[in-house]
């Protein structure tokens, strides 16, 4: 019995550290929070308020609409850039070093993938010092520098299409000592084209809204006079990256005697898109590595009060006259 009651108590322990893991650890302190339910001190029920985004807003003159857009498009190549350091006693066995490393690597890689494209970008190569003492017979002790070795830097700029081939590529260069990855570009040669497609979906999304907006207010907004705005711009995977602690704490000591022990804290980052609720529509929204997000952002200001004067009026001394088509002043009488 004492065995069952025991059971019972550690479960009833174990269930309150459980929240909804579908949203990450990353959330789990905001979840852990909110694991007592939504009832109040008075057991009432209250509900979460959400503040809607507005698209449009305006008055009795003019209204706006804003319609937003995202891209997500697949890099269609990416490069690595990793960095790599020979140190040797002679400039020749520094040099000869590099290469051979170098060239394990470049065979290696055009042997797995052809479509894989290599650079090696110099970066220095510069002598190292170390201090003798030279005997004198007017300065006992005099300290020379005396060249003791060289240092060789060079980048290795890899391009590859397939994201997966970056699991390759560092096990390759790992066999070589070269572990220092600097950074991963995504490149696309696809702007232009997306650019067009962001344009042609808001058109389409600002005329069905415009119509909607129409039979609303019972007037014809087609015909009113507009002005817009519009933007893009482009935020690559690198940029989209968040630093993350991992949430892993012992809590329970399961006998008196029990110590509890800190774990040092896992630091590490993760890649966080931006979301598609506050945009109008997303294009390739169920992509699921990381992309270039192509934004978009398109303002139309309505006129919805007509001008007392037609556009082609002009004021002289306080007196209005109208141009006609044929380019004739005539005065207005109003």
């Amino acid at each position: 019995m004492k065995n069952l009651k025991f059971t019972l108590a550690i479960a009833l322990l174990l269930s309150l550290e459980i929240f909804a893991q579908h949203s990450g650890n990353a959330n789990s302190e905001t979840a852990k929070a909110l694991s007592s339910g939504n009832y109040n001190s008075r057991n009432q029920y209250q509900n979460n308020q959400v503040n809607t985004i507005q698209t449009t807003t305006g008055n009795e003159n003019e209204m706006y609409i804003q319609i937003k857009g995202i891209y997500n498009e697949k890099a269609s190549s990416q490069r690595a850039v990793f960095s790599v350091l020979q140190i040797g006693k002679t400039a020749e066995e520094t040099t000869k070093l590099m290469d051979e490393r170098l060239e394990n690597v470049i065979k290696q890689l055009t042997t797995f993938n052809a479509e894989i494209e290599i650079i090696i970008d110099m970066i220095s190569f510069l002598p190292m010092y170390d201090y003798e003492i030279q005997k004198k017979i007017f300065n006992p002790k005099t300290y020379n520098e005396k060249p003791s070795g060289f240092e060789l830097k060079k980048n290795l700029i890899i391009k590859y299409k397939k994201t997966n081939d970056l699991n390759t590529i560092m096990n390759v260069c790992a066999k070589q000592e070269i572990y220092d990855l600097a950074k991963v570009d995504y490149v696309t040669s696809n702007l232009d084209h997306i650019r067009d497609v962001l344009q042609t979906k808001a058109a389409e999304e600002y005329k069905q809204m415009l119509t909607n907006y129409s039979a609303i207010m019972n007037t014809d907004l087609f015909k009113k006079e507009k002005s817009l705005t519009e933007g893009y711009n482009t935020v690559y995977p690198m940029e989209s990256y968040k630093n993350y602690t991992a949430y892993s704490q012992a809590s329970i000591n399961f006998a008196p005697e029990s110590t509890v022990n800190n774990i040092r804290k896992n630091n590490t980052q993760f890649y966080d898109a931006s979301l598609s609720k506050t945009h109008t529509f997303v294009v390739n929204a169920d992509i699921t590595e990381p992309t270039i997000q192509i934004f978009y952002d398109l303002i139309i200001k309505i006129k919805l009060k007509e001008d007392q004067l037609p556009k082609n009026t002009i004021i002289r001394n306080n007196r209005y006259y109208i141009i006609t088509a044929n380019g004739d002043v005539k005065p207005l009488n109003l």
